[in-house]
């Protein structure tokens, strides 16, 4: 080969500055990243569990409401047993009747 000139010759000197140039420029880029990327996954961990807190509180809510109503359930079921206690006796009375009624217009 002749006639050519070598612009950079063993052992690289300029490549090696260039590159050294890059990771200069590129390092505290990578490192400004990590940290706004690390400061992103301790917001989204702060939402997450501000998330989870609110998710509990409403579970519990509901819990509670749950309770509430089961309660009232309860009670709405021992009235109606109630009712229809009174029901039957009021129907047995009313039999007696009729048939003490009945028995009094045969005579």
């Amino acid at each position: 080969m002749t006639g050519v000139s070598h612009f950079d010759l063993y052992p690289f000197i300029l490549l090696n500055l260039a590159f050294s140039l890059q990771a200069a420029y590129a390092a505290p880029l990578i490192l400004l990243a990590q940290t706004r990327q690390a400061e992103r996954d301790k917001a989204h961990g702060e939402a997450d569990a501000l998330h989870r807190e609110d998710l509990a509180q409403a579970n519990e809510k509901r819990l509670k409401f749950a309770a509430e109503q089961a309660e009232q359930m309860i009670k709405l079921i021992e009235m109606n047993t109630e009712l229809t206690n009174v029901t039957k006796q009021l129907t047995e009375r009313i039999e007696i009747i009729t048939d003490q009624l009945h028995k009094q217009l045969i005579k």
